[in-house]
């Protein structure tokens, strides 16, 4: 799986390609980040209020709004993707 993470405008978009029938399983993966990340090394995910899924050009999107009166760091959510995808579905980051 292959992914890249962009800023846009208070919003983080992460772009997933290649997820195959793994969606479930991404989205699951950044949900648990986002509630216990006491166990990830950045901590980037505490910061985020609203996360939304969608389909965009035949990939998987998740738009991330953080907290009010926070930001999210581009740097900081791919450290934490990196933590927190399952093993098997770990890949390239195009970010």
């Amino acid at each position: 799986m292959k992914y890249q993470i962009e800023k846009q405008g208070e919003e983080i978009v992460i772009r997933f390609q290649e997820v195959g029938g793994n969606a479930t399983a991404v989205i699951d993966a950044i949900g648990r980040c986002r509630r216990n990340a006491w166990s990830c090394t950045s901590g980037e995910c505490m910061k985020i209020d609203d996360m939304a899924a969608c389909e965009e050009n035949g990939s998987l999107a998740l738009r991330l709004r953080p907290r009010p009166d926070l930001s999210l760091d581009v740097a900081s959510l791919g450290e934490c993707l990196k933590y927190q995808l399952p093993q098997h579905l770990d890949g390239e980051s195009d970010s």
